[in-house]
């Protein structure tokens, strides 16, 4: 493992030095400052939820033109098969061999970053740019280190805490470090509303598609998280217009427990139960977001200028909120993708996302077959930018993005894990192993995208490349589970965490226990 440059060795060696490597080559003579990039990362978004990766019964319009207008990563994938490990990845560059959070929860609880991590935000900062989050952050917890106006974002509105993003009415979100309060949610049936993942039905909608949040004082009366989001990142837009700016635009949608203020145009389709109109109203509501602020970078004459992304955080999970057996296909949906497994599973239908990139005359529209992963974007942005980046597991994917292949440096290896499971990318195949006690599986992911067969038996060479990998490719966990630990190992480093009071807590939406 390379040594990953501390925050305070990135910030005193910074500088310049990439830029005169990559803005000759692409932009015009006349001077033009650098340019503004935003992420718009959708939270458990399913391969084919979106009417570009082939879904007839949502409509996205806006984010199918989007995809017209990018170009489009068939091979990216995601930095976990889960939400915040996948975004402590897309924010300091370093897989899951490396990253600081490698699970939703440590065996402390919630995980944050620590002062020395470097992320995107900080790199940017560098270059001089405005550095903006709101949505869901998931990887530093109010007052902790890893909160993120501790970790180079000058402004930040959402959900820090993983947990507390489970949910749509909060009782309160935060603007930078302070609290911001919203009594008109208060007293909201969160319990009513996950008891309707399992059982249909107990959410109720007025003759127009409103919903009617159970438990409030005022049901006419509610703040919707997504609509404070989406006002946030356009105001952000406004606000740093006339200089280079970073917006990390981490939205819920359409993570569950589903529920929408709107049904929209879904209120009288016949689909098969209510929640089905209530996961599509939730990805149109995604589209809208994408769309609106689309429509301002147009509006701000800066949409020549600013460089999208548009990602899943993870693989599936929209089996989650219907009941049904883990990692089952939607029967109507059919959103699911060709992919095996999904959520919380290191196989290629966890960690396999959509991913597409728009820079208007820039960069070209059409599909992409190079392999990608979130751990790239850190060292992209830097190169963006003109500013060197720390040392990390990524690769700039600017030669691809501008017509370069040729100069394109390819990883040697994908990595993965989760507790136990260890999995990996190389070339054309993808390996699993549950754990290192059990055996190595291999797939063609080419020939055979659903890993039906697993050809271990058949490449031994692999399965021993697949092996070095694993071991080679990742360094131990302090609070996590690592591959291969015992039972007594585990208990020891809980028990470690709770006598030096080291204890995470973090907190389940509108007050729940």
């Amino acid at each position: 493992m390379p040594k990953i440059n501390t925050r305070r060795d990135f910030l005193r060696t910074a500088g310049l030095g990439t830029a005169a490597s990559f803005f000759p080559a692409i932009l015009p003579a006349r001077p033009r400052r650098r340019p503004n990039i935003i992420f718009i990362l959708a939270d458990d978004l399913s391969y084919r939820d979106l009417g570009c990766y082939g879904q007839k019964w949502i409509e996205t319009p806006n984010i199918d033109r989007l995809y017209r207008e990018s170009m489009r990563f068939s091979n990216a994938y995601a930095g976990a098969a889960e939400c915040a490990p996948s975004r402590c990845s897309l924010m300091t560059g370093l897989h899951m061999g490396h990253a600081r959070v490698r699970l939703n929860e440590s065996l402390r609880g919630q995980e944050h970053l620590l002062d020395e991590d470097v992320t995107v935000a900080e790199v940017l900062k560098q270059a001089g740019y405005a550095t903006g989050f709101i949505g869901k952050w998931g990887i530093g917890t109010p007052g902790t280190s890893g909160a993120p106006y501790k970790q180079g974002f000058d402004y930040s509105f959402g959900f820090y805490d993983q947990r507390t993003a489970h949910g749509y009415f909060p009782d309160y979100l935060h603007r930078n470090e302070a609290r911001v309060d919203f009594p008109e949610n208060h007293g909201y049936d969160m319990a009513r509303t996950y008891r309707h993942t399992k059982e249909d039905g107990a959410h109720e909608y007025d003759a127009d598609g409103k919903f009617i949040p159970p438990g409030l004082r005022d049901p006419s009366k509610f703040a919707y998280s997504e609509c404070l989001f989406q006002a946030e990142a356009l105001q952000f837009v406004r606000n740093n217009k006339d200089r280079p700016f970073f917006l990390y635009y981490a939205t819920q949608l359409p993570h569950g427990p589903v529920v929408t203020p709107s049904l929209r145009q879904y209120k009288d389709r016949d689909y098969p139960d209510l929640r089905h109109k209530e996961w599509a109203a939730m990805v149109t509501q995604l589209d809208e977001s994408s769309s609106k602020i689309g429509g301002l970078l147009k509006e701000l004459r800066i949409d020549d200028n600013t460089v999208v992304f548009f990602a899943g955080d993870n693989g599936y999970s929209a089996w989650g909120y219907f009941d049904r057996p883990r990692h089952q296909d939607d029967p109507f949906f059919h959103n699911k993708g060709p992919w095996r497994g999904g959520k919380f599973e290191s196989r290629e239908g966890g960690v396999r996302v959509p991913l597409f990139v728009r820079w208007s005359g820039r960069v070209k529209p059409g599909d992409c077959d190079h392999v990608c992963a979130f751990w790239d974007f850190l060292p992209t942005v830097a190169e963006l930018a003109g500013v060197e980046p720390p040392k990390v597991d990524g690769l700039s994917i600017i030669p691809i993005l501008t017509g370069r292949r040729d100069k394109q440096r390819q990883h040697e290896y994908l990595y993965w894990e989760t507790s136990h499971e260890q999995a990996a990318r190389l070339g054309q195949y993808h390996a699993f192993r549950p754990h290192p006690s059990k055996r190595t599986e291999v797939y063609d992911i080419v020939a055979d995208p659903a890993c039906t067969k697993n050809i271990a038996a058949d490449r031994p060479d692999l399965v021993a490349r697949f092996e070095r990998i694993f071991r080679e490719a990742r360094i131990d966990s302090e609070w996590y589970i690592n591959p291969g630990e015992t039972k007594e190992q585990i208990e020891a480093k809980r028990q470690r965490a709770l006598k030096a009071g080291q204890m995470i807590i973090s907190r389940r939406p509108n007050g729940l226990q």
